[in-house]
């Protein structure tokens, strides 16, 4: 299961170990071919981009609609693995995941990097999941043989007097949860999702934004080039966060909001999205509808 768009290091988030977990049983979507997008493309995007990028405000884009929130894909995997237990049990079979907790459990979406003054000031760079998490004191525990044959379904027979299901009861959670059998993120719109956001990194109005920022952050005596680059700096890679680290990635912040560097990227990448969305129109529409099936079932499971 995939959970970013080719974002900052500490943005591909927190993966949990019921996340983990769920992987053993192949939840997971495969890249997908997206249609080109060349410089005629680009050229006509930016042509539409509003000059005045101040008007431009949130970080909604059109391919929102049919990928799944990071929350949302955790929605899937707890009511996966609830499913997996249930199956589990009718084949005398006790295994408990991890507890998965989406809300508390989901990476901080950071598709434009660190944009959360509080974070910054409690946090630094880190995902504040990844604290939570911590403080939980679970400990990650893989499954017997016998739980692995019954969720993978690797040994055809009868478990516990009962045929194991197609699939294991992997196979049995998936269809549940899904008419194709195929829970987790939407293929199309989260492959095309990442190619927008890869499109317009470098395009002229981010460049730009990037630029003012960088001369932003050394009049504060903090030199980095790009955004990504303080994100990514190894001192910030261990431990707890300094106050070294809370000082520059609060300067980050405030640094991105005197540039505009949040709304010059979604007016560019909503311009690029707004293309890609029209080519993909029939995709994009059993991807949507696709979503809400499979989050419908969930929330049902989950309660």
């Amino acid at each position: 299961m995939v959970t970013s768009d080719r974002l900052p290091r500490r943005a591909a988030g927190f993966v949990t170990a019921a996340v983990t977990m769920a992987a053993l049983a192949g939840c997971s979507t495969a890249p997908v071919a997206t249609s080109g997008f060349d410089a005629a493309d680009l050229d006509a995007a930016l042509g539409k981009v509003p000059a005045d990028l101040s008007a431009v405000h949130g970080l909604d884009l059109p391919l929102d609609r049919s990928v799944l929130t990071p929350t949302e894909e955790l929605e899937v995997v707890k009511a996966r693995n609830t499913l997996m237990e249930h199956c589990l049990a009718d084949h005398g079979l006790e295994f408990t995941f991890p507890v998965v907790d989406p809300v508390r459990d989901a990476a901080k979406p950071r598709r434009y990097g660190l944009v959360d003054a509080g974070e910054a000031a409690a946090y630094g760079y880190r995902d504040p999941a990844v604290f939570a998490a911590h403080g939980t004191g679970t400990t990650a525990h893989q499954p017997p043989p016998d739980v692995v044959s019954a969720i993978t379904g690797v040994h055809a027979g009868k478990v516990g007097g009962r045929d194991v299901p197609a699939g294991g009861c992997a196979g049995e959670a998936n269809r549940t949860l899904a008419s194709d059998a195929k829970p987790g993120q939407e293929p199309v719109s989260f492959a095309l999702s990442g190619r927008s956001h890869e499109i317009t990194r470098t395009t002229p109005p981010v460049t730009a934004a990037a630029e003012a920022w960088s001369r932003c952050m050394a009049a504060a005596g903090f030199h980095y080039a790009r955004p990504d680059a303080a994100i990514n700096d190894p001192a910030f890679a261990a431990g707890r966060p300094s106050p070294h680290e809370i000082t520059v990635a609060t300067q980050d912040v405030r640094c991105k909001e005197s540039v505009g560097w949040v709304r010059a990227w979604v007016g560019v990448e909503r311009a690029v999205q707004d293309v890609l969305v029209r080519r993909h129109t029939t995709d994009l529409l059993h991807e949507r509808e696709h979503k809400q099936q499979q989050l419908a079932v969930a929330r049902e499971v989950n309660g």
